[in-house]
């Protein structure tokens, strides 16, 4: 017996009035990420380090839609040792994953030079001595 007010190991709930109520638990929303890498088993690697420019990313979504359609493919950075710099290119079929593969190594996107810094005179708050970089 609960008393009210009281709460002993093993029991869970909430007092309200004169009654002892369960808890009832919150259903969580499946994380997205989490539901999308599920759904897409197969990856492709591509090992960059520098980031792409825009012609070269438009490249790569191109090329995953033509192999996978606009809704078949999921690409997200790596975080696991393995995976760091790497971007993780998801598909549903081996196969795709490994004509996505077969098109970076073609490709050679993985190689190409990154974009360059846009160089602008850099403003400075009124007084200051810096120089731009």
């Amino acid at each position: 017996m609960v008393q009210i007010g009281q709460f002993w190991t093993g029991t869970s709930g909430q007092i309200r009035g004169n009654v002892l109520l369960p808890f009832r638990m919150a259903k969580r929303s499946p994380n997205s990420h989490q539901v999308r890498v599920r759904e897409l088993p197969f990856a492709a690697r591509l090992h960059r380090v520098e980031p792409f420019g825009t012609a070269d990313r438009d490249e790569l979504h191109a090329a995953a839609d033509r192999i996978a359609g606009p809704r078949g493919w999921y690409a997200y950075a790596g975080w696991k040792p393995a995976d760091v710099d790497h971007k993780l290119i998801l598909f549903e079929t081996e196969e795709e994953a490994d004509a996505m593969q077969r098109w970076i190594q073609e490709s050679a996107i993985e190689t190409r030079p990154a974009p360059a810094r846009y160089a602008v005179p850099q403003l400075t708050v009124a007084g200051s001595d810096r120089k731009p970089d």
